[in-house]
């Protein structure tokens, strides 16, 4: 019951910062909205004592790895393959360099050498869904935008195997730098295979089902659809069990699903639709979920520390963190044999800010807790993380105010939208009422279609609850001439986007939502008895 409770408070608390965003602070990203709320649940008693305590392994399998997936699943495979070298080059390279350089400045501390390294390592992995939220209004150059997705889908293997040799280093007192690669070799290298070998079984699986017999039976889309979905978790707890990169290994599956999704978008396209749609439910809430659960762990891991000598140097290691990273990207992309030439010296500042430390971060951090890490060191490793995590939040969030253009404001793009669904809807009407239909149909229609512009209120929807129950069922006849007509009047309304659709390319994606809702609207009309 507990477990049940727990989640219904995350998603429900996920769903009131996406309302409140909506609703009251357009201008700032729903992902800080998730972060407050969750600083407020840990500050109340009577909410934190609903919260789960943070369990590293659960928060990757469960939040990061589908995560990851869903985000492989929108890149294409041909743009990495493009792109490898300086994908390796960002993932590999510039992390090592990064550790290095972080872990020396944090060893002038007169920390040693082992711990140092440890607390630069966790400091290495981004994270694309915070990335987001620091550009939120804002226009990110496109070659900048995929040189931070890529590295942030493949860096955080990097920083797990850096972790582990880092903490041998720590435990036993040796360097081990053979082992580490060879290590690195085989997880990465066995993730990919895995990730790989288990999606194509899963995609032929799902393209065998496609074209037996009874594909087009409504029974079939149950099991493809729960199959697809439990993917990223069977890979990633699959892919740990043997000790490889379950990280990589959900990438490199997703990667490969994009391949299917592109060439059977129409083999079974009600199935792709749903897929889609849900996917991107899914992705919306673990992004909720993601910052919601940062802001319980800033604040719990806050109350466990006493401010002290330690809490200051944790704070000026969190800051030096920082700064070594942020010097290392920018100097990096400035620099380096397979991204010169095609990034110019303010991408490379953008890129070196826009690598942003969320999720992955804190979970490498309580890692530390199950392993050989005493106490204090503990402590010292989880707020010089959070300085380091907040520091990445803020300064991009002020930086990037000067340095990008602004985006197309969302208010600005409704507002557009709603004053062209107005005039769709009107046109409509009025196309309809060049031709007969009998009274009671075209109350409904007209009902409906102003519904569309949000131009009904709770009494008219009263009203029409009370005019329905009266009304006895129609025949199959009458049915099928309703849902003709309702079909005419979608066409009408595509047709009036057709004729000004050249004229509003300045909020193309706006109306494309708005076209993709009157063919929804369209499929529900055309399975009206259903």
């Amino acid at each position: 019951m507990k477990v049940m409770i727990f989640i219904g408070l995350i998603v429900f608390a996920v769903a009131l910062a996406t309302i409140i965003q909506q609703r009251f602070l357009q201008k700032i990203s729903v992902n800080y909205i998730a972060l407050v709320i969750g600083i407020a649940i840990a500050l109340v008693p009577q909410t934190n004592i609903l919260i789960e305590n943070f369990n590293s392994e659960v928060f990757l399998g469960l939040i990061v790895a589908p995560l990851l997936f869903f985000e492989g699943q929108r890149t294409r495979l041909y743009s990495i393959l493009r792109s490898w070298r300086a994908i390796v080059g960002l993932t590999v390279v510039m992390i090592v360099i990064a550790t290095i350089v972080a872990g020396l400045g944090v060893h002038a501390f007169r920390l040693s050498l082992p711990l140092s390294f440890i607390l630069a390592a966790v400091s290495t992995p981004t994270d694309a869904t915070a990335t987001e939220s620091v550009i939120h209004g804002l226009k990110l150059p496109k070659k900048i935008s995929f040189y931070l997705k890529d590295e942030s889908l493949f860096n955080d293997a990097s920083g797990i195997i850096l972790l582990n040799m880092a903490v041998e280093w720590y435990i036993h007192k040796q360097l081990h730098v053979v082992e580490a690669i060879v290590d690195f070799l085989y997880s990465a290298g066995g993730g990919i295979l895995l990730g790989i070998l288990i999606a194509a079984i899963l995609v032929f699986l799902r393209q065998a089902s496609f074209r037996s017999k009874y594909h087009l039976a409504s029974d079939v889309r149950m099991p493809i659809e729960v199959l697809f979905f439990l993917t990223p978790f069977i890979i990633y707890f699959i892919a740990e069990e043997i000790h490889v990169s379950g990280i990589i290994a959900v990438v490199a599956a997703g990667l490969l699903h994009n391949v299917e999704s592109e060439r059977s978008r129409l083999t079974n396209a009600s199935i792709f639709y749903s897929s889609h749609q849900f996917s991107q439910l899914i992705i919306d809430i673990l992004n909720g979920v993601v910052f919601l659960l940062l802001g319980i762990i800033i604040v719990r891991s806050m109350r466990e520390d006493v401010f002290n000598q330690q809490t200051i140097e944790a704070i000026l290691i969190g800051i030096i963190l920082y700064v070594a990273n942020l010097a290392v990207r920018l100097l990096y992309c400035r620099f380096s044999p397979s991204i010169k030439g095609k990034v110019s010296s303010k991408g490379a500042l953008i890129f070196s800010l826009g690598g942003i430390h969320g999720a992955v971060t804190f979970a490498l951090a309580y890692t530390l807790r199950e392993m050989s890490v005493n106490i204090a060191d503990f402590h010292l490793i989880l707020v010089s993380e959070i300085v380091l995590i907040l520091l990445s939040l803020i300064v991009p969030t002020i930086a990037f105010r000067f340095i990008l253009e602004k985006d197309k404001p969302d208010l600005d793009q409704r507002k557009e939208v709603n004053r062209v669904r107005k005039a769709m809807v009107h046109y409509a009407l009025k196309q309809m009422n060049q031709i007969y239909l009998p009274k009671k149909i075209r109350k409904q229609l007209e009902f409906d279609l102003r519904t569309q512009m949000n131009q009904t209120s709770i009494k008219d929807f009263i009203k029409e609850v009370k005019y329905t129950v009266k009304q006895k069922e129609l025949t199959d006849d009458q049915k099928e001439f309703r849902a003709e007509v309702y079909r005419y009047a979608f066409r009408q309304e595509r047709n009036y986007l057709g004729k000004i659709a050249q004229q509003e390319q300045e909020y193309r994606h706006g109306f494309l939502v708005l076209y993709r809702e009157i063919l929804i609207a369209e499929v529900i009309f055309l399975g009206d008895e259903e």
